[in-house]
């Protein structure tokens, strides 16, 4: 439930006028969510334009994220994202809650849109933005952030440093 899916259906259903005729938004993974939000996309009137995939393989999955233009996540809480940051990794734009580690990953209007968590209306409009702009370059610039801040190669020299530090006190 904190995932935030059930405001990206409401977002959706706000937007759907305003969207290119053959949008669709594809949901990845399974939960004891899944039934609620299948209702919630039926009863917008969503359902052509939405697929629920159920759990996808690695290969499976990262053929999405060569087809997509977007990546959306609207969670309400989040401790470190590694969905999001796989995502910026394949040149995803991203569009995703202001909310635990997601600001220190994403770039507002640089890599992608930040939106206050729970807010339908605010992610709508963004929604209809990410249409206006080249997703390709937000993409580029998400991945080189990913590239330059969350890499192992610059991830493991600072852990190293750390506990080198906690060592020699």
């Amino acid at each position: 439930a904190n995932k935030g899916f059930e405001v990206l259906v409401s977002a959706l259903a706000l937007a759907a006028e305003q969207l290119p005729e053959s949008w669709a938004w594809i949901l990845v993974g399974a939960g004891p969510e899944q039934k609620k939000i299948q209702n919630q996309i039926r009863a917008a009137g969503l359902a052509s334009h939405c697929i629920l995939t159920g759990r996808l393989n690695d290969r499976e999955l990262h053929s999405l994220y060569r087809v997509a233009d977007w990546f959306v996540h609207p969670t309400l809480y989040e401790g470190s994202s590694l969905v999001t940051l796989d995502a910026m990794a394949h040149q995803l734009p991203v569009i995703a809650s202001r909310t635990g580690g997601l600001p220190d990953k994403i770039i507002d209007e640089v890599s992608g849109f930040l939106v206050s968590p729970g807010e339908a209306g605010e992610l709508a409009s963004r929604l209809v933005d990410a249409c206006a702009v080249d997703g390709k370059i937000f993409g580029l610039a998400g991945q080189e952030r990913c590239k330059a801040k969350f890499s192992w190669d610059v991830v493991v020299p600072q852990y190293l440093e750390l506990y080198k530090s906690l060592l020699a006190s």
